[in-house]
């Protein structure tokens, strides 16, 4: 992921948490986390 993909999720979830809008912010979270691990296999 480079610093640009990665400012820009940080960004993504930043503006979902400050609008409340944690579900999505988890979501997302999950999302990222579930592609590093098939990236990683």
């Amino acid at each position: 992921m480079t610093r640009l993909e990665l400012l820009t999720l940080l960004l993504a979830i930043k503006a979902l948490l400050e609008s409340d809008n944690t579900e999505k912010a988890l979501e997302l979270i999950n999302d990222v986390i579930a592609e590093a691990k098939r990236k990683d296999s």
